[in-house]
């Protein structure tokens, strides 16, 4: 009788260990996903950041280590960003513009939609050098101009001025 309780015992510790083991692995990869995840939001924070040229208050996040308490925070730039961004939408119907995401601040979609769009600039872009002979065309004319308020080729400063959107020098 004292035979079958130690191989009871026995099995009952051994399938504990085993649970304990399978646990700790699990554990283990979990952390590893959320630390993976972690990462992957805070790039996500400092690309949005840097391409919409906002600043960061990172106060609440250096407290609690969650990136979600990372609040970026709009600048002139950014604004002049939007406004460009806005007015190029109005008149190439391909190129989306967030003014929802806008209006409700959710930069990290605002900075998705525009990466988005990066493609549907460049075809655009493209399309509007056809119509010029003289110059030589530039596939990120539209980018240019919206990230940075660049004109590079006089073909485009003519398309803004024909749409009535204002360069950076006007």
């Amino acid at each position: 009788m004292k035979r079958k309780w130690m191989v009871l015992i026995a099995s009952i510790v051994a399938i504990m260990l085993c649970i304990s083991v399978v646990f700790y692995f699990w554990h283990k990869e979990q952390q590893k996903k959320d630390a993976v995840a972690k990462y992957a939001l805070l790039e996500e924070y400092s690309y949005a950041g840097g391409t919409l040229h906002m600043e960061a208050d990172t106060s609440e996040y250096d407290q609690t280590g969650d990136p979600n308490d990372i609040e970026l925070m709009p600048t002139d730039l950014t604004y002049d960003l939007l406004q460009r961004w806005e007015a190029i939408a109005e008149v190439i119907p391909t190129i989306d513009y967030p003014e929802e995401a806008v209006e409700k601040e959710d930069w990290l979609e605002v900075f998705s939609t525009l990466a988005n769009n990066r493609f549907d600039m460049e075809e655009a872009s493209e399309k509007l050098a056809e119509r010029v002979t003289n110059e030589t065309p530039e596939s990120m004319v539209i980018n240019s101009y919206i990230y940075k308020g660049m004109i590079r080729r006089n073909y485009f400063r003519e398309f803004l001025e024909e749409n009535g959107i204002e360069g950076p020098d006007q």
